[in-house]
């Protein structure tokens, strides 16, 4: 009888001892890895992992993101080929924690991104274009990338549209694209249209960016 007592005590005493061993290192510690000595050491490195911090940024720092708005008042008065759009990149809905300069947008790290761009486009009479411009008259908006080795613009995206499809009346039209793309670390993206003086600088209505995936 006292031994069976004994054998008892014992079982008991050993389930309340790992019952508090697993409620101060957790679970992990029971999931037959291989040995360790410190399993909130292992799970504390998971954690950080996570960060994915980028290249001169700091340790902390987010991935590369960028959201760019219309600016307002910006060339009103010609259409220039391969002339970037400028953009708000810190006002209203604008944010960045890329380099922008001159309405280029540059890349910080190498990698895949998801680049894209909309812009709004309004013109308050048809019948203020002569039945030659009308006939003929097409929108462009295209993204283009700047590269160290290569002299020329390289185009990513390219989008058209015709301009005043029913010919009377005012007459609005956005033109949206997006698409990944793997650029490298000093990669300068920007926006081009060949109608500047039909865009319309609204943050909701024209914008630009791209984030690293």
């Amino acid at each position: 009888m006292s031994y069976s007592v004994a054998v008892t005590a014992l079982f008991i005493c050993s389930n309340v001892a790992l019952t508090l061993y697993v409620r101060k290192f957790g679970f992990q510690c029971m999931n037959f890895q291989p040995s360790s000595t410190n399993c909130s050491h292992e799970l504390q490195l998971s954690q950080d992992s996570v960060r994915l911090p980028y290249a001169g940024s700091g340790p902390n720092r987010e991935k590369p993101v960028a959201h760019l708005t219309g600016l307002r008042g910006w060339n009103l008065s010609g259409e220039v080929q391969l002339q970037p759009l400028e953009w708000n990149f810190e006002k209203g809905m604008a944010y960045s924690n890329m380099g922008y300069e001159n309405g280029h947008l540059q890349i910080p790290r190498s990698g895949l991104y998801y680049v894209y761009s909309q812009v709004a486009f309004y013109l308050p009479s048809c019948e203020d274009l002569g039945s030659q411009e009308l006939s003929s008259g097409v929108l462009t908006h295209n993204v283009y990338k700047r590269m160290d080795s290569y002299p020329e613009p390289t185009p990513l995206l390219a989008a058209t549209k015709s301009v005043c499809e029913s010919g009377v009346g005012d007459w609005h039209v956005t033109i949206s694209q997006g698409a990944i793309f793997t650029l490298v670390e000093r990669d300068r993206l920007f926006v081009t249209v060949n109608k500047v003086t039909m865009v319309e600088h609204v943050e909701q209505k024209t914008f630009f960016g791209a984030f690293m995936l």
